[in-house]
């Protein structure tokens, strides 16, 4: 048993955003290195020594920095964002809503389903073609939380509403306290 679960709490689901967040970063990552590829090209012996004549000194640095910049740039977006995906889950147990990030799994946001007043998922047209979405949370007290990006949206806002449902049913069964 995970060391985060509570007592007599189980996983339901466990699931990783949707990747369509993905499409920009890996084409912007895949362009970076087809112009660094280029730029170093340009800089091979022959080819430098036809467009930048007398210059020879400059060549060794310009390949230095063309690798540093495009290694720097590929690290700034497209990798930060691919691993921020990779390290990002999503666990329904049937107490909590769990978001996991980070590289040694840090939970980020707890969402207790007591605490829920209302599962509703959102889609725009992008994520109907994919069949992802948005589950938002709306709280008893506090601000509407939203997960963003939930593959399988209707299974996953099913089995939502299915924890919250057994959840609230057990809040309203319990026995009355005393001053009730």
């Amino acid at each position: 048993m995970p060391k985060w679960l509570l007592e007599d709490e189980q996983v339901e689901l466990r699931i990783r955003p949707h990747p369509r967040p993905l499409i920009w970063p890996i084409t912007v990552g895949l362009m970076l290195l087809f112009i660094g590829f280029a730029g170093l090209g340009a800089l091979q012996p022959v080819p430098f020594a036809r467009w930048a004549p007398g210059a020879a000194a400059l060549r060794q640095p310009a390949v230095a920095l063309v690798s540093t910049g495009v290694i720097f740039m590929l690290l700034a977006y497209p990798v930060r964002r691919v691993l921020r995906w990779v390290f990002t889950r999503y666990v329904l147990t049937n107490q909590r809503l769990l978001v996991r990030r980070g590289v040694l799994g840090r939970i980020k946001e707890i969402h207790v389903l007591e605490q829920v007043q209302e599962v509703r998922p959102v889609q725009n047209w992008r994520q109907k073609m994919v069949g992802s979405g948005d589950l938002q949370l709306h709280m008893y007290r506090g601000p509407v939380r939203t997960i963003a990006e939930v593959p399988v949206l209707n299974r996953f806002n099913s089995e939502t509403q299915q924890a919250w449902t057994k959840v609230f049913r057990e809040s309203i069964q319990q026995s009355p306290r005393p001053g009730d």
